[in-house]
């Protein structure tokens, strides 16, 4: 059977990141509808192809925060996703969760349910950088969750950081990762702070009431995480993403090699190998039923985002893998092979067997170089 991955969007935060510009609220009125419409979803989206032939490897809580739901909430979940669909007997079941939610009655609960890993969103230990950020909870607060997690059943879990962060500088990052590492979490993310449209932390970058580090700081963060990450045996394994051998995320890694996924909750998104679908990002409008949309990929949006995702990995581009079930006709072809001779040449990309690679070390620039290799219209 086909192997796929779940996602469910808890669309709920106790307040909001001044970065964030994921789809959330803080108003949890609407929490019940949303639920149950969730429900509904997994129900109906269970007898449509590719989903009623597909055998789970993951299943991924994500939001917003999904450690805001009770443990009864998230059992009714889990219980209708085993009912609804057939699942590997080691299907990875992650769990986003914020310091602030967790208890360790809380981990032995979420352990219990077959939760068998945490994604912990602590973005920094520096005080001033998590309220700069308007994060929910505080330095003590960040160790002591994973104080307690060291102490649970958990043995697999990731630490989100973040660099770039405003009164960042590299030697508070290298403090960061340091602290991260004492926990020894199984895996890492590390994103750069990206300014988003239409967020709080882009109108105070653009009215100057925050001045974020410079990029020549940014890109020495990121070279030092690469170097933290070889002296600690954590492999980089994608752009924002590291982790100790046999321990990376695998539904993380279903996206990156472009494999169907479905995607439940308001604002979520599904891949069924042909088209791309989309729920609305509305709770009220959500929980009444309202259809989301989609969109028909074609042959070249096809190529472009297998090209975006795994040039982003250690695994590359292959061409028997991502190219060849593609199809292209021959101009489509003459074109792609014109610029990755160019891109070849130029040092942006190198050859591995069978395909091609951007160097791990220039991923963190590496949207402008795999731009180029693009087929536009």
């Amino acid at each position: 059977m086909i192997q796929n991955s779940l996602y469910l969007h808890i669309p709920f935060c106790k307040q909001a990141c001044h970065y964030c510009d994921f789809h959330f609220s803080t108003n949890l009125k609407t929490k019940e509808g949303v639920l149950a419409q969730m429900h509904l979803e997994l129900e109906s989206k269970a007898l449509l192809s590719p989903w009623k032939s597909t055998t789970l490897k993951s299943v991924y809580f994500g939001g917003g925060t999904p450690s805001i739901l009770a443990s009864s909430e998230l059992k009714e979940l889990l219980n209708a996703i085993k009912s609804l669909f057939s699942y590997a007997h080691d299907m990875e079941v992650t769990l986003e969760a914020n310091p602030d939610d967790i208890t360790l009655d809380k981990l032995n609960s979420w352990h219990d349910l077959g939760i068998n890993r945490l994604s912990v969103g602590i973005q920094s230990f520096h005080e001033t950088e998590l309220k700069a950020c308007n994060r929910a909870h505080d330095s003590s607060m960040a160790h002591s969750a994973l104080e307690m997690i060291n102490a649970s059943a958990f043995s697999n879990f990731s630490i989100d950081l973040i660099y770039g962060m405003i009164g960042s500088s590299i030697t508070s990052w290298k403090e960061n990762l340091d602290l991260a590492y004492s926990y020894a979490p199984s895996h890492i993310s590390c994103y750069i702070l990206a300014v988003e449209k239409r967020t709080v932390l882009d109108k105070q970058v653009r009215t100057g009431e925050v001045v974020l580090p410079s990029d020549h700081i940014a890109l020495q963060q990121f070279a030092d995480l690469r170097e933290w990450a070889k002296i600690h045996n954590y492999e980089h394994y994608e752009l924002s993403n590291f982790s100790q051998p046999g321990r990376h995320s695998i539904h993380n890694k279903h996206y990156w090699s472009y494999q169907p996924y479905l995607g439940i909750g308001p604002g979520a998104h599904s891949f069924n190998g042909e088209q791309r679908s989309w729920n609305v990002s509305n709770n009220i409008r959500y929980a009444k039923g309202e259809a989301g949309d989609h969109e028909n990929l074609s042959v070249q949006e096809k190529l472009n985002e297998r090209l975006m995702v795994r040039l982003h990995t250690s695994d590359g581009f292959i061409l028997s893998r991502d190219l060849d079930p593609l199809g292209l006709n021959p101009d489509m072809t003459a074109r792609f092979t014109y610029n990755i001779k160019n891109a070849l040449e130029q040092g942006k990309i190198i050859e591995i067997p069978g395909g091609f690679r951007i160097s791990a070390s220039d991923w963190i620039v590496s949207d402008r170089i795999i731009s180029d290799l693009f087929i536009e219209d």
